[in-house]
């Protein structure tokens, strides 16, 4: 598998997001950064994005990292981080990746059609352990934005209760990506690279 020869250095994947696709937003400014840093990056394409399962991304994801250990951190944007909990929910043994920072995360979504609302709903009704997975993610950030049209406020808490999360609310970013102008993120660069500060 392609991760073996980057044991030694710190390996960073980007999950997109719904729909999404890993040129969008700000991932390939974020990966670039990071390459140009020395870092080993994958931001794969997750299979079927306009209709998200958990099986299938999950799967896909785990296929790409192999072993989870102390060299290994993630990005997601929205469903995408939905899919790296389930991921290291899922990691055998007593695996410990460094952290994550996770970009617009929801277990409550508001705004969905009907049809999005039969995509949504297993991933909303499917449970997560959380003490397991706060065992294998010691460092946890989380973005979100005080207008997101599909991520309720509520969230927030949810993750700082749910996972231990430090969070940060942003104004006016809506879902926290292109259509807000953010092509780049400063922020989430520096937690990527520093954890949580």
């Amino acid at each position: 598998m392609r991760y073996l020869r980057h044991l030694t250095s710190e390996r960073v994947f980007i999950v997109h997001g719904w729909g999404d696709k890993p040129t969008d937003h700000w991932i390939p400014w974020l990966k670039a950064q990071l390459e140009e840093r020395g870092l080993f990056v994958s931001a794969p394409a997750m299979p079927n994005p306009e209709t998200p399962r958990i099986e299938d991304w999950v799967s896909h994801l785990d296929r790409e990292v192999g072993e989870v250990g102390p060299d290994t951190y993630y990005v997601g944007h929205s469903i995408g981080c939905q899919t790296i909990l389930r991921h290291l929910q899922r990691s055998p043994g007593e695996t410990r990746a460094r952290g994550a920072a996770m970009v617009a995360p929801w277990f409550v979504l508001t705004g969905q059609s009907d049809a999005e609302d039969v995509i949504a709903r297993p991933w909303i009704d499917t449970p997560i352990d959380f003490p397991r997975v706060r065992s294998r993610l010691p460092n946890l950030t989380a973005f979100f934005s005080d207008d997101d049209p599909w991520v309720p406020a509520e969230n927030q808490s949810l993750f700082e209760q749910r996972l231990a999360a430090q969070t940060r609310l942003l104004h006016g970013h809506k879902h926290l990506g292109v259509e807000s102008g953010m092509t780049v993120f400063p922020e989430l660069l520096a937690v990527t690279l520093n954890g949580p500060g």
